[in-house]
Order: C-alpha cells, then sequence, then structure tokens
C-alpha cells in the first residue's frame, strides 16, 4: 500500500492511536501478514509504534532501549524524517524488541552524525506469535533539530524475514534495487484528531 500523505494522531484520554498497513513489498509481492504502524502526538512527545503479527529476527545484540547500529540487518521497522529548512533528514530505526539508532544525513545516504542524545526512548515485545515496538521522540527535540512543520516530509519502511529480507515502503520511492534514502520521494503529512474514550 502506498500512499500520499502520512497521518499523525493526536491523542487524547490514552486511546492507542488506529494503526496503517503495509501489505505489498518493494517489488509489490503480497506480504501476509502485513506490517503495522502508527504516528502520534502524545503530551510531548512524537511517538512511532510498529507491529506485526509474526516471528521477527532481531539483532542477536539488541536490547530494548538500547542504542545499537546496524539493526537493519535483521528485522527493523525505519522512518525517515525531511528537514524542510536544512536539506537534511533523519533516519531512526527500531528493532522488534525495542532496541533503537538514529542517524542524520545531509544527503542521501551522507552521514553527518548518529543521534543519540535526543532524549528518544524505546522499547518492544518481541515472541513467536508477533512483535510490538515503539519509540518515542520529545517534540522540542524535533522542532529545534529537525525544524519539523508543515512542510516536513516522512517515510516509514520495514525491512523483513530476515535473513531473506523483503523491503517495505509506505512512499512510492521509484524503481531499481530497494533504496530508502530517497527523500526527494518522502510524503507530506497531516494531524488527525482521536476522540477521546
Amino acid at each position: 500500500m502506498n500512499t500520499n500523505e502520512l497521518i499523525i494522531h493526536e491523542a487524547c484520554g490514552g486511546v492507542p492511536p488506529p494503526m496503517s498497513n503495509l501489505s505489498r513489498d518493494w517489488f509489490g509481492k503480497s506480504m501476509h501478514p502485513p506490517a503495522c504502524f502508527s504516528f502520534a502526538f502524545e503530551d510531548d512527545q512524537f511517538v512511532f509504534r510498529a507491529r506485526r503479527e509474526a516471528e521477527a529476527r532481531c539483532h542477536p545484540e539488541a536490547h530494548a532501549g538500547r542504542f545499537m547500529e546496524h539493526l537493519w540487518i535483521y528485522d527493523v521497522a525505519e522512518f525517515f524524517i525531511s528537514d524542510p529548512d536544512m536539506g537534511h533528514y533523519l533516519e531512526v530505526n527500531l528493532s522488534p524488541n525495542g532496541a533503537h539508532w538514529a542517524c542524520l544525513f545531509d544527503a542521501p545516504r551522507r552521514r553527518v552524525a548518529e543521534v543519540r542524545d535526543s532524549g528518544a526512548r524505546s522499547w518492544g515485545i518481541c515472541g513467536g506469535d508477533g512483535w510490538e515496538a515503539r519509540i518515542d521522540l520529545p517534540r522540542e527535540w524535533m522542532s529545534e533539530h529537525l525544524h519539523f512543520g508543515a512542510e516536513t516530509r516522512m517515510n516509514v519502511t520495514f525491512i523483513l524475514s530476515s535473513p531473506v529480507q523483503r523491503f517495505l515502503s509506505m512512499a512510492d520511492l521509484g524503481e531499481g534495487s530497494p533504496d530508502f534514502h530517497r527523500p526527494d520521494y518522502f510524503l507530506k503529512w497531516r494531524r488527525e484528531d482521536m476522540p477521546s474514550k
């Protein structure tokens, strides 16, 4: 499933946001069960959730809440956020078990720096029948360091079924071999209020 915008839910009364599904891989093949995700503004946090009702293969050295590179060698959920003022973009990786990694780029695949000091918190639950993970980023940090606002563009991607990896992207990133580092194709976003309990 590809779309032309992403939704960020404005949380209200502790109701969890609805999840969006990604059910086709980079090459258009069906992915069953689908990968699911959501974005939400919850108090002063920007929250990304990901889940799948299937077993995941996590990096063997990854642990919930820890910062760790190379999560993408195994199953991972990812999101990308552009900085409309600087032209940079942030990549955030979230392992099904709750480990995370983040890095700022100033051009496709050209690193500026890993981001260890954003105040991000992550956790996850991973088992044989599925997994669910979450990462929270302070909204203040996103405004200050990414100039997050109406002109920001985003994307959600997954790498699943390791070691025979399958690549999924919410945005249509073009043709060729899977490559998530195509910020010109990232999506607009819109805010959607959630009903209270």
